[in-house]
């Protein structure tokens, strides 16, 4: 991940033996966690032992304090997250705090 929390979003999924559904339909929208809480449901898997798989997506953020140039080319076609500061997820913490 990247060490300035303000630069990107990252979303994840929870993959265990609990989850709601499997394959494409899992890994869309409806069931992708910000990072604090997908962080919290890993430290309750672990704690019992369980076995999960972890996916994420790292998306810029569209902040004009950050170093990205939404008209480059380079972020053509792709998705942006709020700015850090619009983001009302909630903070995760230690040893990923600060990002949402």
């Amino acid at each position: 991940m990247h060490p300035n929390p303000r630069f990107y979003k990252y979303y994840w999924w929870v993959f265990w033996d609990q989850s709601p559904a499997d394959g494409n339909e899992f890994l869309g929208n409806s069931y992708r966690l910000n990072t604090a809480t997908a962080m919290e449901l890993v430290a309750r898997l672990k704690v019992k032992s369980e076995l999960y798989w972890l996916y994420n997506r790292q998306l810029p953020r569209r902040d004009s304090a950050n170093p990205f140039d939404p008209d480059h080319p380079r972020w053509a076609g792709v998705e942006w997250a709020l700015a850090y500061d619009d983001d009302l997820d909630p903070v995760a913490a230690e040893p990923l705090a600060g990002h949402k």
